[in-house]
């Protein structure tokens, strides 16, 4: 099994950054490594979604299903991809109006040792720049909304 464990405290609101992570899609316009992304459905909290990735010559999709408290958490569960296994969640922990501290946790296993061999790699440094991705959108947002 495979783990990714990131927090970082940033200079953005909670509702921002949440609103931004939670809406996946829009993933495709400001994450480089993301060639489409859709919601396909949205009721009561819970969330299907597909992304996917493109990076490297290589491309695949998979999608999730995301249960989330506004503004708190979102619990993440594989539905389909090239993964045996990808389960975790994002945190945000406000520490005031405008200070956040966001959490990535993910565990991963992927299907075979060939998609693992070829997607790994790709996967892995998406993943060491996710928060980094995220955090950068949110910071062109606020900047943004103050102008």
């Amino acid at each position: 099994m495979n783990y990714i464990n990131k927090s970082e405290e940033i200079n953005v609101g909670h509702q921002l950054i949440f609103a931004l992570i939670n809406n996946v899609g829009e993933y495709h316009k400001f994450l480089p490594w993301c060639s489409d992304s859709r919601i396909i459905s949205d009721i009561n909290n819970q969330m299907s979604a597909e992304i996917e990735i493109s990076k490297n010559f290589v491309s695949w999709k998979f999608s999730t299903e995301n249960t989330y408290d506004i503004n708190k958490k979102i619990n993440i569960k594989l539905i389909d991809g090239p993964f045996n296994h990808l389960e975790g969640y994002w945190k945000f922990k406000k520490l005031d109006d405008y200070n956040t501290v966001v959490e990535l946790y993910l565990e991963y296993k992927f299907d075979s040792k060939i998609i693992e061999l070829s997607i790994k790699p790709i996967f892995s440094t998406i993943m060491s720049s996710i928060l980094d991705s995220f955090i950068s959108e949110a910071f062109k947002r606020k900047e943004g909304s103050n102008v």
